[in-house]
């Protein structure tokens, strides 16, 4: 599940300001990094898999 999903899935059950979650999703980056569990991409492969994302999302939106 994204973090936008969790956001919304918990908004209906425990509504949150917005400004609670997003720090709660900055401390735990900060947590992954520190205990060695963030990924880090180069621009390079950020922008590809940002296309393949957006080609994915064109081709869903076509059939519909």
């Amino acid at each position: 599940m994204t973090s936008k999903m969790a956001f919304e899935t918990n908004k209906k059950d425990d509504p949150i300001s917005h400004d609670t979650w997003l720090t709660q999703q900055v401390n735990a980056a900060f947590d992954r990094m520190e205990n060695g569990l963030a990924v880090f991409v180069s621009n390079e492969e950020a922008n590809a898999q940002m296309d393949d994302f957006k080609a994915k999302v064109r081709a869903r939106n076509k059939s519909l």
